[in-house]
């Protein structure tokens, strides 16, 4: 297949029967389920509080008006956010030729031992639906960051599993102190398997979701939270760097999905100034600036960003990669070809055809 459009950065939505036909039996009480409401549906998870289905995580198609509702029923998604058919035929709506894939996974839960559980079965879901398409629907094997030691036994079992040549640090896996000793046997597997570790936008410490999520957030909170959430994965990446993740593992490759990339060129001349003038204050060991750790090692996907592609020299035409965020809010769906010629019109044919393509087709060996 000849390829011109990959999607470096899409999103599932489950559908209602995924973990309770997959889950053992012992678990079944406990894994999510989904509760039908009279204006909405929602997930329960471990007897938890329901978790509705916001119109946010399957946006395509509708208008910025259209999401003033919040709260749908599971009929109302696209079935491309779930049916790969489906799917497949959104895609050659947009004139995309593969994309990847980030999904749910553990759901929220907190219990240790049902994370895996529901890990795993996500997992399999997940191949199972990339199986209809697997040089088209790239998916990303959810990794459970909470044990250092069941993230390495997901990544071992997963690289048997059709479709899923990258991995996913979840929405909270980020939170975990992933530059720790304990997770450096994780790095080193992901390295050796050549599968790129995708950390996505909501992770990091900065996510507030006790106020964003509560009864009565303060005024300008959930939109102060929209607002700085593609920054925020920042703090993550300068960890691995200055962490020496990379320094160890320098085949690894590491994606930051949906951060955008307008402030990234600043962020890494921040970088580098904190090692000219701190390294010493700070105890710093990596042997080399940071800036040269991630043009090495990190890529970076965007779905639009003017400001960003006025400085994607400085960033690197090699570290980063377009996205349509298919179907969430930030989505450029149907019309993801005239947002790629808005972003990418003026330059130059082998730096557009990198951005837009080359980039993700050799992370992913369809190139």
């Amino acid at each position: 297949m000849q390829y011109k459009v990959i999607d470096a950065d899409s999103h599932l939505n489950s559908p209602p029967d995924l973990y309770q036909s997959r889950v053992p039996e012992k678990y079944k009480e406990r894994a999510p389920r989904m509760v039908k409401n009279d204006d909405y549906d929602a997930w329960v998870v471990d007897g938890g509080t329901p978790r509705p289905l916001t119109i946010l995580a399957s946006a395509a198609g509708k208008t910025a008006a259209d999401l003033a509702r919040k709260l749908i029923h599971f009929e109302e998604m696209l079935p491309g956010a779930h049916d790969p058919k489906a799917r497949i035929a959104d895609l050659d709506t947009d004139g995309i030729d593969a994309q990847v894939l980030f999904g749910d996974g553990p759901m929220g839960a907190t219990d240790p031992e049902l994370r895996a559980v529901l890990v795993r079965a996500y997992n399999d879901w997940l191949s199972q639906f990339c199986s209809h398409a697997k040089h088209r629907l790239l998916g990303q094997a959810v990794v459970p960051m909470h044990d250092p030691a069941e993230a390495v036994r997901e990544v071992e079992r997963t690289a048997g599993l059709v479709g899923l040549p990258g991995l996913f640090v979840g929405d909270d896996g980020a939170d975990y102190p992933i530059t720790s000793a304990p997770y450096d046997r994780f790095w080193a597997v992901a390295a050796e398997q050549r599968r790129p570790v995708n950390i996505h936008i909501g992770g990091g410490s900065l996510r507030r979701r006790n106020l964003l999520f509560g009864q009565d957030p303060p005024p300008g909170q959930k939109e102060a939270f929209i607002s700085i959430a593609p920054m925020s994965i920042a703090e993550t990446l300068a960890m691995l760097i200055f962490g020496g993740t990379f320094e160890r593992h320098p085949e690894l490759r590491v994606v930051i999905a949906e951060g955008g990339i307008g402030w990234v060129a600043y962020f890494l001349e921040r970088m580098d100034h904190c090692f000219e003038k701190q390294r010493f204050w700070a105890g710093t060991t990596i042997k080399e600036k940071p800036s040269f750790y991630f043009h090495r090692n990190v890529l970076v996907t965007f779905e639009e960003d003017e400001a960003g592609m006025r400085t994607y020299d400085l960033i690197g035409t090699h570290n980063v990669m377009w996205s349509s965020d298919y179907p969430h809010s930030d989505t450029t769906w149907p019309h993801s070809r005239q947002a790629i010629e808005k972003h990418f019109g003026s330059i130059p044919d082998d730096q557009r055809r990198a951005m837009v393509c080359e980039n993700a087709g050799k992370l992913y060996r369809l190139l």
